[in-house]
């Protein structure tokens, strides 16, 4: 394992990370997040799948009052922990070692951001940004965002708000049809990127096409180039 300091900007906050080869590092969900999400002044806030700690940084710079960050990873709620540290809101971050909602009976919020993106199993592991320490999303990659949409309004204050992204790497119509079913349609798209196919996916196309086959993915293709869906959404409770 190695590891090393680099400096983030995610809209327009400076934030400096300890980064490890064996935990997730910022990608574009995180900065599509970070750009998104408002956080009122003295807000309680959840991060879900905080990784080394971004979202809940970003969170405590633009204000918030408190900062839960969990994830299901102990290496990654360690880098989280002294990330905190490193950029001085430390007294505003609490880190937890847990699954989704583990630990946190009785606590809601104002604001929960899920940075835990499911991607479908096959694309998890041929994907070059997936470290294979970390446990996938299961075949279809919706298991762990509906297990986190199903638990998600027993933690939520009234009024509260919760983001979360979809991607098309994994069945994203079954997600969102439970998103609509659980929060009676009050689903608002907040943010759309379209992403190019990587040299990894590329390499891999039989396999690709075989699971957009199987409805386990989606993608399209505009002239020689495939692009999957990256969408951040928000509900108000």
């Amino acid at each position: 394992m190695t590891t090393q300091m680099e400096k983030f900007n995610f809209g327009g906050i400076d934030v400096d990370l300890e980064i490890g080869s064996d935990v997730f590092e910022p990608n574009l969900t995180t900065r599509l997040l970070a750009e998104v999400v408002d956080i009122p002044a003295g807000s309680r806030v959840l991060d879900l799948g905080c990784g080394i700690g971004p979202i809940a940084i970003i969170a405590a710079k633009k204000g918030a009052g408190e900062v839960y960050a969990v994830d299901v990873m102990e290496a990654a709620c360690r880098y989280a922990r002294k990330n905190a540290e490193l950029n001085g809101v430390q007294d505003r971050v609490k880190v937890i070692h847990g699954n989704l909602f583990e630990g946190l009976d009785g606590e809601r919020f104002d604001i929960i951001i899920d940075d835990v993106s499911g991607m479908a199993e096959g694309v998890s592991r041929i994907s070059p940004w997936y470290p294979a320490s970390i446990p996938t999303g299961g075949h279809d990659g919706t298991a762990p965002t509906i297990d986190m949409l199903t638990q998600a309004r027993d933690h939520l204050n009234e009024n509260g708000q919760l983001y979360f992204p979809v991607l098309s790497l994994a069945d994203h119509k079954k997600i969102l049809e439970a998103a609509q079913n659980l929060f009676n349609n009050r689903l608002e798209s907040v943010a759309l990127k379209w992403v190019p196919f990587c040299e990894e996916f590329k390499t891999h196309m039989s396999e690709m096409e075989r699971m957009k086959a199987e409805g386990v993915i989606d993608y399209v293709t505009k002239r020689s180039r495939h692009l999957w869906s990256l969408e951040i959404f928000r509900v108000v409770v």
